[in-house]
């Protein structure tokens, strides 16, 4: 994690161009204002899964705020780029969630490039179909793809989207839960299109921010 330091002198407001790092690193960074200082984490967040399942569709939604559902399929290609700050409750500490939604269809995530955007990833985020059987035998595939190589097991989630096809779901609650707590990821249920998205992209904030505090705790410590 590496630490990266900003003064505002009297804007309320702070306008950013949003230009990924290279390398890319979650990191930190602390702002003032003429109301208060706010820590600002980093985090960079590599979302993956099979074509179609709606990797697209929740980021879209979570970035517009519910505003923008894609009322038409574009499949990604290679890999789009999002970021979104989430505020931590209760603290001066925000979270820039840096999204990295990354091809499904093998056409596109076997280019070499796209297993390069796994590098110094800070959470996994692994989205399946409820309906395809498919796309959820997939997720021990992206989970190891995205893993290979680390010395640490990233902390991520496992999302069930489309949850309200309820009438065409073939993969349970409990088999989605179960395979997460066999890979050590948190299980959520999601659907872009009745506008429950949010879950999983909090956690994953609230989760960076604890484990920052941690990291401080610990240095302070020793």
């Amino acid at each position: 994690m590496a630490a990266v330091g900003e003064e505002k002198g009297d804007e309320p407001t702070e306008k950013y161009q949003y230009e990924v790092p290279e390398p890319m690193e979650s990191c930190l960074r602390s702002m003032e204002t003429t109301h208060r200082t706010i820590l600002m984490l980093r985090c960079k967040v590599v979302v993956v899964g099979d074509a179609t399942v709606g990797k697209s569709a929740l980021i879209s939604m979570f970035h517009s705020g519910g505003a923008s559902y894609p009322k038409q399929y574009v499949m990604t290609s290679w890999v789009d780029f999002r970021v979104k700050q989430v505020d931590i409750p209760d603290t001066s500490t925000a979270v820039e969630l840096y999204l990295f939604d990354c091809a499904g269809d093998p056409v596109f995530n076997q280019v070499e490039e796209n297993a390069s955007q796994y590098d110094q990833a800070g959470f996994l985020f692994v989205v399946y179909d409820v309906t395809k059987e498919d796309s959820f035998a997939s997720c021990a595939k992206w989970i190891q793809g995205v893993r290979k190589g680390r010395e640490d097991r990233l902390p991520g989630v496992l999302v069930a989207n489309k949850v309200d096809l309820e009438e065409r779901r073939v993969v349970t609650s409990e088999r989605g839960r179960d395979f997460a707590k066999e890979n050590g990821l948190v299980y959520f249920e999601t659907s872009a299109l009745q506008g429950n998205y949010e879950g999983p992209f909090r956690h994953v904030a609230l989760e960076f921010a604890k484990k920052y505090e941690e990291t401080v705790a610990r240095a302070e410590d020793a």
